[in-house]
């Protein structure tokens, strides 16, 4: 479990269904990172509980509550423990957590957890060039642009671009 002054990061458990079966994130959810709302794991049952079931026993992954109201998700994955990096991602599902500093908080929970108990030198991420809310969190965080993958996602009929960042373990500073 990671915590931060207003979140509670856990471990995902069977207590975890029935939240986040509640769960009905907005089409600007959708847009934001790059996924068709009409093939949302939300509103297939079938899809739902084979996702939730593989959820179960990933390591690196976590479901974000705000008090008891579960409000998004984050998860390290593509681990290289060679190269000692990982891949970022996070999501926070509707628009009444947004704008208020829960990116930061998770991000930095996040961080925290894989330079000092994972001792990893590098974490990166993409990021849909258009989502500008992502990209200033992130930037926040510490994060730096480091490419483009240029026409990388074909969303509702138009190409864009993903945006590469990352941050090394000595750029991290711990809040």
């Amino acid at each position: 479990m990671l915590k931060s002054k207003n979140l509670i990061l856990k471990a995902p458990s069977q207590e975890d269904y029935e939240p986040l079966r509640k769960v009905k994130p907005s089409d600007e959810f959708y847009l934001m990172v790059g996924n068709d709302p009409a093939e949302s794991v939300f509103l297939n049952k079938e899809k739902f509980d084979k996702s939730f079931h593989e959820s179960l026993g990933k390591k690196n992954y976590w479901y974000v509550y705000k008090v008891d109201d579960l409000i998004g998700v984050a998860f390290l994955h593509s681990l290289d423990v060679e190269d000692k990096r990982a891949r970022y991602a996070v999501a926070i599902y509707n628009e009444e957590n947004w704008n208020n500093g829960y990116g930061y908080e998770i991000t930095q929970c996040v961080l925290k957890y894989a330079f000092h108990n994972l001792k990893l030198h590098k974490v990166d991420l993409r990021v849909l060039e258009y989502n500008k809310r992502a990209i200033a969190s992130y930037e926040n965080s510490g994060f730096v642009q480091e490419g483009v993958l240029r026409e990388n996602a074909f969303i509702n009929n138009v190409w864009h671009n993903d945006i590469i960042m990352g941050i090394l373990s000595h750029e991290f500073q711990d809040s």
